[in-house]
C-alpha cells in the first residue's frame, strides 16, 4: 500500500469513527460512568441502570432440581440444573424457536412456549426461572416487565405486563400452583455463574457479548436516589448498556442505523453486537470504493452486496487469499491490503466500546483495585467464542483497564452460564 491510499484510508476510518484517537478508551469510559450517574438520581440517561432486588449471593442447595427457562432473539430454551458440590449438572434440554422472530406475536405466546417446555420438568422442580437478555423494569416484588424487545422481534401487548404473573397464572391453568418464580436477567446470570465456577473472588461482574451486549455488577440499592425507598442491600444491577448513546458514530453508521430499526437509539448495540459487524466492514468498504480506494473489480463486486455476516469477514482474516467471498473480491493485492485494514479496524472499535462498558462498571463497583485479588468477570456470548474479538478484548482489558486504570480483572468463561447462573438465582433468592 502506497503512502497516498495509507493516508487517505486512515482519514476514512477517522471519518468513520474506527481510530484510536476517536475511540480514547479513558474518554468513552468517563462518557459511560457520567451516563450510569445520572440514571441513578432520575436524570435522562442512555444507559437505565435497572435493580433487579435480587441477591447476588447464598447457599446452593444440593439435589434441588431449578427448572430454568430462557428466552432470547432466536429461540426459548429449557433445561433442569441440579448442583452438587458446588457444580452443576444440566438435562432435561430442549428448544423451540421464539414467538415473535419469524412472524409478529403477542407476549402470550412467548409466556406459552415456556411454559409448554417447562411443564415436563415440573414433576421433578419447584423452583422456576425465566431468564432473558432483554432490559426490565423490576418491582421490589421480584416481577418485572420487559421494556423493549429487540430490532430483530416484534412483539405486541408487552408494556407494563409483568412476566412472572403471566406465567404463573399460564402455569396454574396446567395444574402446577405451588411453585417458586424467579426473573433474572441473562447478564445477571452470568454474573452469579461466575461465582459458581470461580467461588471465592473478592468481585464478579458479568459481561454479555454477542447479538447483545450488557453488563452487570452489585451494589447496594440505596445509590439509586431516583427511587425513595428502595432497599439498601446488595443486590444484582442490570446496566441495561447496549441502549448508551454517547458512541463515537461515524460515515458508515449512518445508512446502516438510518436503514435498521429504531433510528437513533441502541447505538452501542449497532456498534459491537455480531448481527451487525459484518454489514459495518461492508460498508466502510463501499466507502472506500467510493473515495478509489479499490480497483475497479473489487468496487464492482463490494458494491454489489446488499448485506454481509461477520462470518465472511472472519474467513477473509483468517485466510485472505482464499478466504471465500471477500477473499474473491480482493483478489488484488493492494485491494487485500484495504479490506484487512478495515476488517480489523471494525473488529477493534466492538472491543474498545465493549472494553470501555467493562471499564465503567469495574470504576463503579470498585472491583479489582488489588492486583493480589483480581475481580471475576462472567463473559459469555458468542463474540468471546470468536478468537479475533475475545483476544482485541483482552488486549485491551489488559493495556487500559488493568494497566492504566488499575482494575485486575479475569474473565471467566462457559458453555451453560445462562442456565447455571439463573437456577443459582431461585436459590439465593428463595
Amino acid at each position: 500500500m502506497n503512502s497516498t491510499t495509507r493516508n487517505s484510508l486512515q482519514d476514512l476510518l477517522r471519518a468513520c469513527c474506527m481510530t484510536p484517537d476517536v475511540l480514547d478508551l479513558r474518554t468513552l469510559t468517563q462518557q459511560v460512568l457520567s451516563q450510569m450517574r445520572i440514571s441513578l438520581y432520575g436524570g435522562k440517561s442512555s444507559i437505565p441502570m435497572l435493580p433487579t432486588f435480587l441477591k447476588p449471593f447464598g447457599t446452593l442447595t444440593p439435589n434441588r432440581p431449578v427448572a430454568v427457562a430462557e428466552w432470547d432473539d432466536r429461540q426459548v430454551q429449557v433445561s433442569l440444573v441440579t448442583f452438587q458440590d458446588g457444580n452443576a449438572s444440566l438435562s432435561d434440554q430442549n428448544r423451540f424457536p421464539i414467538p415473535g422472530r419469524e412472524y409478529p406475536a403477542p407476549l402470550s405466546d412467548l409466556i406459552y412456549a415456556a411454559a409448554e417446555l417447562l411443564e415436563p420438568l415440573l414433576d421433578r422442580a419447584k423452583d422456576v426461572v425465566l431468564c432473558l437478555p432483554f432490559p426490565v423494569d423490576y418491582d421490589s416484588k421480584g416481577d418485572g416487565a420487559v421494556r423493549r424487545f429487540p430490532g430483530t422481534m416484534t412483539v405486541s401487548d408487552y408494556e407494563g405486563k409483568p412476566l412472572l404473573a403471566g406465567l404463573r397464572d399460564e402455569l396454574a391453568g396446567r395444574g402446577f400452583s405451588d411453585l417458586h418464580l424467579v426473573l433474572v436477567s441473562q447478564v445477571d446470570a452470568i454474573q452469579l455463574a461466575a461465582g459458581v465456577e470461580m467461588p471465592g473472588q473478592s468481585r464478579y461482574l458479568g459481561l454479555t457479548w454477542g447479538t447483545d451486549v450488557d453488563a452487570a455488577f452489585a451494589a447496594p440499592g440505596s445509590i439509586v436516589l431516583r427511587w425513595l425507598g428502595i432497599p439498601g442491600q446488595l443486590m444484582l444491577f442490570d446496566g441495561g448498556f447496549s441502549s448508551f448513546e454517547g458512541v463515537p458514530f461515524g460515515l458508515a453508521d449512518l445508512p446502516k442505523d438510518r436503514d435498521c430499526y429504531a433510528p437513533g437509539q441502541d447505538l452501542l448495540l449497532k456498534t459491537t453486537s455480531t448481527d451487525y459487524l459484518g454489514d459495518t466492514f461492508r460498508l466502510v468498504m463501499i466507502k472506500a470504493a467510493e473515495r478509489k480506494l479499490l480497483s475497479f473489480g473489487c468496487s464492482r463486486d463490494i458494491l454489489s452486496l446488499t448485506t454481509l455476516d461477520l462470518a465472511s469477514v472472519l474467513d477473509f482474516l483468517n485466510d485472505p487469499e482464499a478466504g471465500g467471498t471477500i477473499a474473491h473480491f480482493c483478489r488484488e493485492p493492494e485491494d487485500r491490503e484495504v479490506g484487512l485494514v478495515v476488517a480489523q479496524a471494525v473488529l477493534d472499535r466492538a472491543a474498545r466500546l465493549v472494553c470501555a462498558m467493562v471499564s465503567a462498571a469495574a470504576q463503579f463497583a470498585g472491583a479489582g483495585k488489588d492486583p493480589a485479588s483480581p475481580a471475576c468477570v462472567g463473559a459469555w456470548g458468542p463474540a468471546l467464542e470468536l478468537p479475533a474479538l475475545r483476544s482485541r478484548l483482552e488486549t485491551h482489558l489488559a493495556a487500559f483497564t488493568r494497566d492504566t486504570l488499575g482494575h485486575h480483572l479475569i474473565l471467566c468463561t462457559g458453555q451453560q452460564m445462562p442456565a447455571v447462573g439463573a437456577a443459582a438465582a431461585a436459590l439465593y433468592n428463595p
